[in-house]
């Protein structure tokens, strides 16, 4: 953390990053292992992950 903060770059921002990389890449069980979330959580964020727009813009409209 400290290595990426010499050099000017935000941790939260990279851990972000990463996080949305892994969600579109790995099963939910393996992201709630990794990041330590709830599998509800990681079942979720691979919902919001799909590749189509259109189910992504129905769960932002289903979450307000």
């Amino acid at each position: 953390m400290n290595k990426l903060r010499e050099h000017g770059l935000e941790v939260v921002s990279a851990r972000n990053t990463a996080v949305l990389e892994a969600v579109a890449d790995l099963p939910p069980v393996v992201i709630s292992d990794l990041f330590g979330v709830g599998a509800t959580s990681a079942h979720r964020w691979a919902w919001f992950a799909q590749d189509s727009w259109a189910q992504y813009l129905a769960a932002c409209q289903a979450t307000e």
